[in-house]
Formats: C-alpha cells, structure tokens, sequence
C-alpha cells in the first residue's frame, strides 16, 4: 500500500483514505472544527483541509458545508421579495447558471437560488400548464409577474417609512410631567395632514389589495410584518389569474 504526505506533513495511506469517512447531517463539533480552522487558516484545498482540521469528512462535504451554512456573511430567513425580482431579471439574462446569479445577491448561495427557482417559479408555471423555458411563461413573469412584484414592494416600502415617521414624531413628544405647568405644551396635530396620509397609504395598498386572489404566485419572503403577509396573498387578481391562463 502506498503512503504519500499530505498538506499537514503526516503520511497518509492512499488506499485507507476513504475509510471511516461519515455522512449525513454534521455535528456542532464539526462545525466548530471546520469554522477554528478555516478562521486560522483560510479556505484551501479543501481535502487537505479536512485532513488538516481533523475532519473525517470528504472535501467536497467541508465546502459544501461552509459556502452553504458557515459562512459569516451567509444570509438567513427566506428570499426576500426584492432578491426575487433580482433573480427573474437576472435569469431572464443567464439562465440557469445559478452561480453567476448569486454573485449579485450578496450572502446568498447558487444552491439557494436555484432551489428558490425550482420551488417557485418552476412550480407556477406547471400551475399554469405552462413550459418554464417557453416564450409564454417569459411573457407571464415580464408582463405581471414582476410588476405586481415591484409594486408591492414600493407599497411595503412606504407604509415602512410612514411607520416610521410616526414613530419618529411621537418620540419627540415631550414626557408628561418634565415640564413645569406654565411650559406645558401641546403638540398639535393636523387633522387635516393626518387625513391626507392616511387616504394615501389607503389608495396605496388597500385599494390594490381590495379586489381578492386566487391564488398567491409569491411565497416565502423575508418579512416578518403583516404588511408582508398582506403582500403575499394579493400578488394576483382574479383579472390577473384570467389573463395568466390566457397567455399559456
């Protein structure tokens, strides 16, 4: 049996190299050791680097497992609605090189997108009796898709701002009893400005969410309000379930 010297300077028999070597899910210890040495070391050949980190694991197993999970910058929670509509353009552009696409989407990995397209958009377009890859479906997502897609988020995004305003304003209110009674004042407020804003978040999202669903074509976004929730059930109006089924 033949032996060579690996990386970390300790021969290593060819032939039992494959030996012991586990799979399946990956330990805290595990996961500690690859980080310690990776934060040490640095990336590398990732088979010596298992060897190396004591590892009975295969290099690939090592990389998939910190470009997918261990990463800092690795980003949690679920695609937001703005990388969706970052990925339909993009692979409207790229197809299904999955790695080029994450290169623009900071945090998130090629395995990510692609299981993102293959849960989403691919299962809508069997929804809709339409080929994924087919002119009609391309159609569907420039046409409807991601504009509903864009106005949501515009809509989300000042009901946000709104939000915060108000918040802003109402931590500016002086406390109740800081003041002497003679400097007590009242911070007046515009019925009439209070109004207008109000009709304008209204005209803003309830009316385009007032007129029902069928169904919802985006799921899984990363906002934890209820304006997300709202968000996610109104992509699609009934017209626009008719208009869908059309073009397929």
């Amino acid at each position: 049996m033949t032996c060579e010297v690996n990386a970390c300077g300790s021969g290593t028999a060819i032939g039992e190299e494959e030996v012991g070597l586990r799979k399946g899910p990956w330990s805290v210890e595990e996961d500690l050791l690859l980080m310690n040495y990776i934060a040490d070391h640095g990336e590398g050949q990732w088979n010596s680097l298992a060897r190396c980190a004591g590892l009975k694991r295969t290099g690939k197993s090592c990389r998939l497992r910190w470009l997918n999970y261990l990463r800092p910058d690795v980003r949690r929670g679920n695609i937001t609605p703005e990388e969706q509509l970052l990925i339909l353009e993009l692979h409207s552009c790229w197809g299904n090189r999955w790695s080029k696409i994450a290169q623009y989407l900071p945090g998130r990995t090629d395995n990510e997108i692609k299981n993102y397209w293959r849960t989403r958009v691919q299962k809508h377009a069997k929804q809709l009796r339409c080929d994924v890859n087919s002119k009609q479906f391309e159609d569907v997502i420039r046409q409807l898709w991601m504009p509903r897609l864009a106005e949501k988020i515009r809509a989300a995004t000042y009901s946000s701002a709104l939000a915060n305003a108000t918040s802003s304003t109402a931590q500016k209110s002086p406390a109740e009893g800081n003041l002497e009674p003679v400097q007590a004042t009242t911070w007046p407020q515009d019925s009439n400005s209070s109004k207008d804003s109000s009709a304008s978040l209204n005209n803003c999202t309830t009316a385009e969410w007032s007129d029902g669903w069928a169904e919802s074509l985006l799921s899984g976004g990363a906002y934890e309000e209820s304006t997300m929730a709202n968000m996610e059930q109104s992509l699609w109006s009934v017209e626009d379930i008719w208009l869908l089924q059309e073009l397929c």
